[in-house]
């Protein structure tokens, strides 16, 4: 049984880890002369999460909120923070495993314009994800990774305040789980994700 105090523990790190982020790009997207030559953008977005422990995958609603930096009409920057809902939470007969994740994305973020108000866009970048796991009657765990995420999408100006994204990502490898010792050594999850967003630029 993992003590409750490595449960917190593990939730702190993630808040911590999510509050320098912010802080950095607050401080170089806001103060930095260079970047505010460009526009900064805020926005929410939410889809479908696949989760794959290496055993199993299983597909749950989502969100993220995004804080970008959009440089020119070729580049972009932007943190991601998000996290799923929990698996297994239905109403089977038979308990389930339950999984979920939380997420901080660094991404940068070529794009190039198709046509009038549309710009195809690529992410490349990295990610710190804190995967928890909790087989039927057993004790929940969980572990942070840190790995590439990359993906692509879809952008439509709306308006000039307004866009909308339509895109895919992924993060992470493979996890290493073994069902031998997956409900004493659970080693986190690969996710993919699809998803819509919707930005506010200023």
């Amino acid at each position: 049984m993992i003590p409750r105090y490595k449960i917190l523990a593990g939730e702190t790190q993630m808040m911590q880890t999510w509050m320098k982020t912010l802080t950095v790009f607050l401080v170089l997207g806001f103060a930095s002369p260079a970047l505010a030559a460009g526009n900064h953008y805020v926005g929410a977005g939410m889809g479908a999460f696949s989760l794959d422990n290496g055993l199993n995958s299983d597909t749950v609603f989502g969100g993220y909120f995004i804080l970008g930096h959009h440089f020119n009409e070729y580049f972009s920057a932007e943190i991601r923070l998000g996290g799923t809902a929990s698996s297994g939470d239905g109403d089977a007969v038979i308990a389930q495993a339950k999984q979920r994740m939380d997420f901080v994305a660094h991404y940068m973020k070529p794009q190039i314009t198709i046509a009038e108000d549309l710009t195809l866009y690529g992410l490349g970048g990295f990610a710190v994800v804190r995967g928890t796991y909790q087989a039927p009657g057993k004790s929940r765990q969980s572990k942070t990774r840190i790995s590439y995420a990359f993906g692509g999408g879809l952008n439509y100006q709306a308006s000039d305040d307004y866009s909308m994204d339509v895109e895919f990502t992924h993060m992470l490898s493979k996890a290493d789980n073994k069902a031998a010792t997956i409900n004493g050594n659970y080693r986190g999850l690969e996710a993919n994700s699809f998803t819509a967003s919707v930005q506010y630029h200023f």
